[in-house]
C-alpha cells in the first residue's frame, strides 16, 4: 500500500491547540511556548522576560506519513 504524506500547514493548525516550547532563540535561558496565533499575521508576539525579545511564528508545517492500510482502518 502506498504511504500517505499530508503536509500541514499553520493556517490548518490554528483550531487544533498546537502549542510550541522552545527555549528563547536570542537567550536560551527561558522556556518560551508559542500558540497559532503568536504570528507574524497577528502580530501578537510572546516577549522572553529575561531579555525582552520578541518572540512569534513566521511560518510552520507538520508533516505526517501513514501506511495506507493504516488509512482505511
Amino acid at each position: 500500500m502506498p504511504r500517505i504524506i499530508d503536509k500541514v500547514s499553520l493556517d490548518r493548525l490554528l483550531d487544533k491547540e498546537l502549542k510550541i516550547t522552545l527555549l528563547c532563540p536570542y537567550c536560551r535561558s527561558t522556556r518560551i511556548t508559542l500558540a497559532p496565533e503568536h504570528s507574524t499575521e497577528t502580530h501578537e508576539s510572546i516577549d522572553c522576560p529575561k531579555c525582552g525579545a520578541h518572540i512569534m511564528l513566521d511560518s510552520l508545517s507538520v508533516v505526517v506519513i501513514k501506511d495506507g492500510s493504516a488509512a482505511r482502518s
